[in-house]
């Protein structure tokens, strides 16, 4: 059969000539960079024996992967190993894994010999794959091709005649060149938030309280009969019994210098409570605030006496403004009546996928891959050099073993592990988790006064608290009111001080769960930080700033399986108030706020802000403006050092890229000149990939591919591969075809199915800056477990070269309970190494 040129401008040759071609082909093309070359290559499961009629007909336009037994030393390797284990996660980053049995190559499933002619059948079936990813690696590198261009229209007369509409060439009228950010909407939510269970947590009893004696603190205990109790100093789990039932002076449990105590008080373990120390208050109640001191060129001073920010994990603007109602009521209150003006940014776009890396830029000014390399301007540092007493709290376990013991990704870690201290100069305990956490899951000797609603399993199913299956509370409390208790007494101790305090909350880093008592504490607390209550004065000064944001949105569960949740995921919230006094003061800032709500932001620009409030109040020289002055100043790395003499000189990326939402940012800010990466920026018209129409399901083929092949790759690296199940590479017909049914449903392989496709229309190439290519967001499920599904990012040089190290895959699964049975069997016979419950979770099918 003669060859023919089909429109993607490669050969289409007879069966036999076809062969000879692409094994050519290949040998030629040995060791490119291309995504199915030089890679590892896995069994497929060969249940050919067993198939049915239909099933072998269906088998003829199928491409069966096979693996030698060998595994890539490259994949093993021990550096390889400690750099993925060590990459800054947390908790609820995301690496696919699943795997199958290994058998020898030349043996099929039940270990009988593979004939020659399967081999060869085998071999001529991975060139054609080969040949299908180079007419793809030619489709999406040839931009310029004619061939490409969409045929000839009113609209588009300078389009090729004969060549089909391009993949991914944004319909008309839509470019990122005419991209207005005021166009802008983000997709609506495809769920209702109110039809999921709200949880509520049951308090427990409460048995115990702090009272004073002769300057010191001890704990008194109401139980009918004698208790049991555990101090900070103890050993692990240990509990020891208070034999005394009398509750006078005598007679009461002496704190001394121990942080906390946990104390169980009979009958039963769910009379359970954790107490803290509580914070020695100033000898002088009447001292209120700071007195003013006015910044001078030689000595610049803050512009506020208080500056606290509430971080709130894992939660996009559209769901906080949907759940956190009685927040959004307070706020709101504010606003109107309190002495603070708030501002909402609606354009606020996180710069990665979980909280290292957009922690790493909020608290340093630098990506987590920098902070390493050199000091940085940690916010608390900066804040201590002018006068600032800190506070910070992770808001999850961490510390147990020494500051270097905090979660990996927790911005206590990565600051521990650069200074040997924790950041700040007061941290919160977050040893009492760690040990909540194992005395009542491990040690099975601690109770859960503290509960949620009988039909929501929150050991199997929620990430509560600080650990997964860590229940949302410890002791009597909800552990959200325990850190809010802990700062409020950190206030007060510290009243007459200027203040600065990052805290942390992890209620919301849980799937579709609405918390309603998270909603309505947090709503009193900002109360309280802002207004007071009647009679009781506000915690901050008049002359403060609060900040109440999230570090991204939620990146799993259901809310994530569709692409309005990949979007809501890039825009948390960020809500900044400051005082009233301050802004008629200076209208400048009140201008440059107003205008900044509707600009393209992201943490650089919080981080300068906060630069901004600590150095913000001094005179500028003759001839500048107060905007100019101030824009170069905080984003000069030497500033600092100009009036601290140990204090870092160095530029951050924050001080390249950032503006100080104090000053007015240009209307043209767009994602690539605020430095947010293009795979992350929400703001930029995204295309749909159409399964029926040949060349998307053709790419959309080829995605799966790679993805089904790096998710087997991973169980070899982690050595889970006994326990984890493998991802089939048996594709679907690879012609180019369209979907049959004009659905996703035929676009997948034997274990996976393509769901939804979408992809960013090219970026504009602007002078001097490199074009990153498109962005491909695909979601995928398991066949046979439709409950399991995955997200996939991937840039266009990653799928075109093979990169697939770089792909960004997500789990989707909206349960833990789905991949705990998995875990369970890697914990107890598993060879899994380093983190593996980071690596293995929700990916592994047993």
């Amino acid at each position: 059969m003669s060859a023919s040129v089909n429109p993607w401008g490669y050969s289409s040759v007879g069966d036999h000539q076809r062969q000879e071609q692409d094994q050519e082909q290949e040998s030629f093309h040995h060791g490119q960079a291309f995504p199915l070359q030089n890679q590892v290559r896995f069994h497929d499961n060969d249940d050919s024996d067993n198939n049915s009629d239909e099933e072998e007909h269906k088998s003829d336009f199928r491409i069966n992967f096979q693996q030698d037994n060998r595994v890539d030393p490259l994949d093993t390797d021990d550096e390889d190993e400690d750099e993925d284990d060590n990459e800054g996660r947390d908790m609820d980053d995301y690496t696919p894994l699943a795997a199958g049995t290994k058998r020898p190559y030349n043996t099929s499933a039940k270990g009988k010999p593979r004939s020659p002619c399967r081999i060869l059948a085998t071999v001529m079936g991975s060139a054609a794959v080969v040949a299908m990813a180079f007419a793809l690696l030619s489709l999406l590198h040839l931009n310029n091709n004619k061939s490409l261009d969409p045929p000839p229209s009113p609209t588009t007369p300078q389009a090729n005649e004969t060549g089909p509409a391009r993949l991914l060439n944004p319909p008309a009228g839509v470019s990122i060149d005419d991209f207005k950010l005021a166009d802008f909407k983000a997709p609506a939510w495809d769920w209702d938030i109110n039809d999921f269970l709200p949880i509520d947590i049951t308090n427990g009893p409460k048995f115990t309280s702090i009272k004073w004696k002769n300057g010191e603190q001890y704990l008194m205990v109401n139980c009918p009969q004698p208790y049991q109790y555990h101090f900070r100093s103890f050993k692990k789990n240990e509990l020891r019994e208070h034999a005394s039932v009398s509750h006078s002076d005598d007679d009461l449990l002496h704190l001394g210098e121990e942080p906390y105590v946990f104390v169980m008080c009979p009958p039963g373990q769910n009379n359970a409570n954790v107490v803290f120390r509580e914070f020695d208050m100033p000898d002088d109640p009447t001292i209120q605030h700071p007195p003013h001191v006015a910044g001078t060129a030689q000595a610049p001073q803050p512009l506020v006496e208080d500056v606290v920010m509430l971080l709130i994990d894992a939660i996009s603007r559209a769901k906080f403004k949907i759940v956190m109602k009685t927040v959004m009521e307070v706020l709101n209150t504010v606003n109107t009546t309190g002495g603070h003006r708030i501002y909402d940014f609606e354009h606020y776009n996180v710069l990665g996928q979980n909280s290292p890396p957009n922690k790493a830029f909020i608290y340093s000014g630098q990506s987590v891959e920098n902070m390493n390399h050199g000091p940085k301007h940690w916010l608390w540092d900066v804040y201590e050099e002018q006068g600032f007493r800190t506070a910070h709290t992770d808001g999850e376990c961490g510390g147990e073993e020494g500051v270097h013991d905090y979660v990996s990704g927790a911005i206590s870690s990565e600051y521990s592990h650069i200074y040997g201290r924790v950041p700040a100069q007061y941290q919160m305990n977050q040893v009492s988790w760690c040990q909540n956490h194992d005395m009542h899951l491990e040690a099975k000797v601690w109770g859960q006064s503290c509960t949620l609603p009988p039909k929501v399993r929150y050991d199997v199913d929620l990430m509560g608290g600080m650990r997964y299956n860590t229940p949302y509370c410890a002791g009597e409390k909800a552990i959200h009111e325990h850190i809010m208790e802990n700062m409020e007494g950190w206030l007060a101790s510290n009243k007459g001080n200027k203040r600065f305090a990052t805290y942390s909350f992890m209620d919301s880093h849980s799937p579709d769960h609405h918390h309603i008592s998270f909603d309505r504490k947090l709503a009193k607390f900002v109360q309280d930080l802002l207004i007071g209550q009647e009679g009781v004065p506000p915690l901050l000064n008049p002359n403060s700033a609060l900040v109440i944001m999230a570090d991204h949105g939620l990146h799993y569960g259901r809310e994530t399986y569709t692409f309005p949740g990949f979007i809501h995921h890039k825009i948390p919230p960020l809500f900044v108030a400051l005082p009233k006094p301050l802004l008629e003061q200076r209208p400048e800032f009140n201008a440059a706020l107003e205008l900044n709500q509707n600009r393209i932001l992201s943490h650089m620009d919080l981080h300068q802000t906060f630069l901004h409030l600590a150095y913000g109040d001094q005179p500028v020289p003759e001839g500048q403006t107060y905007i100019d002055y101030m824009t170069k100043f905080i984003a000069d790395g030497t500033f600092r050092r100009q009036f601290h003499d140990k204090s870092p000189n160095m530029t951050s990326q924050a001080q390249i890229f950032g503006r100080s939402l104090l000053l007015p940012i240009e209307d043209t800010r767009s994602c690539s000149t605020g430095g947010i990466p293009h795979d992350f920026c929400a703001f930029q018209p995204f295309l749909d990939l159409d399964p029926s129409k040949p060349i998307d399901a053709t790419f959309l083929r080829q995605a799966l591919l790679l993805f089904a092949k790096r998710m087997n790759e991973l169980t070899v690296i982690h050595k889970v591969d006994d326990v984890c199940l493998q991802s089939s590479l048996t594709l679907q017909p690879l012609d180019t075809a369209p979907s049959e049914t004009g659905s996703f449903e035929d676009i997948g392989t034997a274990d996976l199915v393509m769901e939804s496709a979408y992809a960013s229309a090219s970026p504009a190439t602007q002078p001097g800056v490199e074009n990153k290519g498109r962005v491909f967001y695909f979601m995928a499920r398991d066949r046979a477990r439709p409950r399991r599904k995955y997200s996939v990012t991937m840039k266009e040089a990653d799928m075109v070269l093979g990169l697939t190290d770089s792909m960004t895959i997500q789990q989707m699964s909206a349960y833990a309970a789905e991949w705990y049975p998995c875990a369970q069997r890697i914990t107890h016979a598993g060879k899994a190494i380093g983190r593996w419950r980071d690596v293995v979770k929700h990916f592994c099918t047993c």
